[in-house]
């Protein structure tokens, strides 16, 4: 019955996300296909909290715990199911690291494979992540696109510049996006993947890689590197001579120290060659970018800087729409700090207990694939609310949803949209119109854990034969 019900509800989904997985054998897939349906429908950070007892508790345990099972090869079938998603000629895939202070790797003494997070004084410890996301044109996360995890060693004495690729993390932002690729290759995807990185990527090692990939990759600058064309100088003062192209509209969000609001953006943009050098070999190694510089205008909240934004480019610019383009794709980058907020929040991914970080990585990357569904599924509410549900909801969730809201205007067959069926979750999770704004991951995961069991009981009469 329990097997029955897992499949009603996410099985779908859950074998949608990881049912290609190559980690060995069939019976292995199989596992981590139920595992990954019942962290939908209960998501947590600790196994035990998903599985309070019996043999399936122990069956997730043998999984994470599996030394022949990588956590890469787990995350493979992940991404390329992102890309079977993907529609149209264009997908954006914001990338970005966060690091997750676990608990467990600082207090356990049996604890191995972790390191230190965050500043020396907090003397926390656990692992740096790295996540790639694919996002479709109407700012929808569709998956995963690529993931690392690793453990930093201590501080490095020598500087980036005087070390060679290996030795960098930069090599970690090659990896995660060569994972990307793959991933599109492998599931046939024809269009083209375009990456939007904050400042963290700005290096030579990703410039240079980025002119030499069929993808297009947009930076945010953070260093004012030198320019040999279509001036002599340094990036700000090139691109700041250029003549503005017009105004660009962005809509602020709140957040910590930001106040929202429309901000208006002078934008100006230019091609150029950034004369940059091999850092191992010394080697001149130029580049030829497209540049877009937008900075706020308008009027700016007390206590708060001008929005500014120096871009790097690979896609073509040409004049003000193509500056807009970039515009608008960068805004998308913030989706995936969304995603790991709900990994730590709604998922709890930092509250895991595991010893081990290899076990920890598995775990991890089951409630990544969990986060961005939660994440879709807010997303589809705001962005395509006209969307049937049963696109991304089973019709036992969706019966569920129409028999806990006693739904007037819906028959019991009926399929609503998706924008209705993501506000009758968030208010099973305690979201109500006194909340503010749209419904957020946090009442969105609360929301599906309630609907699971009004899912499951609903099955089980069915199974009795009694009318609903």
């Amino acid at each position: 019955m329990e097997t029955e019900v897992t499949e009603a509800v996410a099985q779908l989904w859950a074998q949608q996300e990881f049912g290609r997985a190559r980690i060995g054998d069939a019976r292995r897939t199989q596992r981590l296909v139920d595992v990954a349906a019942q962290v939908a429908l209960r998501p947590a950070g600790k196994l035990t909290q998903v599985w309070e007892e019996g043999a399936q508790r122990q069956g997730a345990y043998r999984l994470v715990e599996n030394e022949e099972v990588e956590a890469r090869d787990m995350a493979r079938a992940a991404h390329e199911a992102a890309f079977a998603r993907a529609q149209g000629p264009v997908v954006y895939v914001p990338v970005d690291g966060t690091s997750l202070s676990l608990p467990a790797a600082r207090d356990k003494p049996r604890s191995k494979g972790y390191g230190p997070v965050g500043t020396a004084r907090a003397k926390a410890r656990g692992l740096e992540a790295l996540n790639a996301i694919v996002v479709s044109d109407k700012g929808v996360a569709l998956g995963p696109g690529g993931q690392h995890l690793w453990a930093r060693k201590g501080v490095r004495k020598k500087s980036a510049a005087s070390r060679p690729l290996e030795d960098k993390e930069t090599r970690h932002w090659l990896d995660v996006m060569e994972q990307v690729l793959r991933a599109r290759e492998a599931a046939g995807y024809t269009g083209r993947p375009w990456f939007q990185l904050d400042r963290g990527a700005d290096c030579r090692d990703l410039l240079h890689w980025a002119v030499m990939t069929d993808a297009w990759v947009t930076v945010r600058a953070a260093q004012d590197r030198c320019v040999d064309w279509p001036l002599e100088g340094k990036l700000w003062e090139v691109v700041e001579h250029q003549q503005p192209l017009g105004h660009y509209k962005l809509k602020v969000s709140e957040g910590p120290q930001r106040t929202a609001r429309t901000a208006t953006l002078q934008v100006r943009a230019t091609s150029l060659v950034l004369p940059l050098k091999h850092g191992w070999t010394k080697k001149q190694l130029p580049v030829e970018l497209f540049a877009v510089h937008a900075v706020e205008i308008s009027s700016v909240p007390s206590g708060e800087k001008p929005i500014e934004w120096m871009l790097l480019t690979t896609c073509p610019v040409r004049g003000f729409a193509g500056a807009r383009r970039v515009l608008r794709a960068y805004t998308l980058r913030w989706r995936v700090e969304e995603v790991h907020k709900c990994w730590k929040s709604t998922c709890g991914v930092e509250e895991s207990n595991l010893d081990s970080a290899a076990s920890f990585a598995r775990w991890a990357t089951v409630l990544f694939s969990v986060a961005l569904r939660i994440e879709r599924l807010k997303r589809l509410a705001r962005e395509a609310p006209e969307t049937p549900a049963d696109a991304e909801l089973s019709r036992w969730e969706i019966r569920a949803l129409l028999f806990r809201h006693d739904a007037e205007g819906y028959r019991r067959d009926a399929t609503p949209t998706i924008g209705q069926a993501v506000l009758w979750i968030a208010r099973l999770g305690g979201y109500s119109k006194s909340s503010g704004g749209p419904p957020g991951s946090i009442v969105l995961g609360r929301g599906l854990e309630k609907l699971a069991v009004i899912a499951e009981d609903l099955l089980r009469l069915h199974e009795l034969g009694l009318k609903m």
